[in-house]
C-alpha cells in the first residue's frame, strides 16, 4: 500500500522523485497514531474529571491525573517508535518485528490493569520506551557515533 502511495506521489511530482521516503512516512504515521491516542486519552481523562464522582475521594490514589498524563506521554512516544519498527518490518518482510510491535502494544496496554499501583505500569512502560527508541534509532540508520556528535554539538 505504501509503495502504491509513493508511486502516486512520484506521478504527481514535477521531477519524478518521491517527495517523502518510507522512513519519513513511518515517522509521520507513528506520530499521527500517537497524537490520536493521546487526544483520546486526554478526552477520556477530562470526562473523568468532570464527574459525577471525583477521583481520589474515599481512599483512591491522588496520583490518577498525574500518572494518566505520564502514561499518555509514553504512549505517544511508543506509537511513534512502533510506527518506525512496523514499517521497517513490512518493508523488509521481517514478520518477527511486526509481531514484536503487536506484543509490545498488548503488554503496555495490559500493564494498565496493574493500576492503581501506578508504578506497575509506568516504570515498565518507560523502560520499554527506552528500548524501543534505541531499536527504532538503530533501524533508522542511527549509530552511537552520530548520537555522540549530536550530544556534543559537533
Amino acid at each position: 500500500l505504501c509503495r502504491k502511495a509513493i508511486e502516486g506521489l512520484v506521478a504527481l511530482s514535477e521531477d519524478g522523485c518521491s517527495p517523502i521516503s518510507i522512513q519519513q512516512m513511518a515517522y509521520v504515521a507513528g506520530v499521527g497514531f500517537g497524537l490520536m491516542s493521546g487526544a483520546f486519552s486526554m478526552i477520556n481523562l477530562l470526562a473523568d474529571a468532570l464527574g459525577p464522582g471525583t477521583v481520589g475521594i474515599h481512599g483512591d490514589s491522588q496520583l490518577y491525573f498525574l500518572t494518566s498524563a505520564f502514561m499518555t506521554m509514553v504512549l505517544i512516544f511508543l506509537h511513534t517508535f512502533w510506527g518506525i519498527l512496523f514499517f521497517h518490518g513490512c518493508e523488509h518482510r521481517r514478520w518477527w518485528e511486526i509481531a514484536a510491535v503487536i506484543v509490545m502494544h498488548l503488554a503496555v496496554s495490559g500493564s494498565t490493569f496493574c493500576n492503581p499501583l501506578y508504578m506497575g505500569s509506568l516504570v515498565p512502560s518507560y523502560l520499554l520506551m527506552a528500548i524501543t527508541a534505541t531499536w527504532a534509532y538503530l533501524l533508522s540508520g542511527g549509530s552511537a557515533q552520530n548520537l555522540q556528535r549530536f550530544l556534543l554539538c559537533k
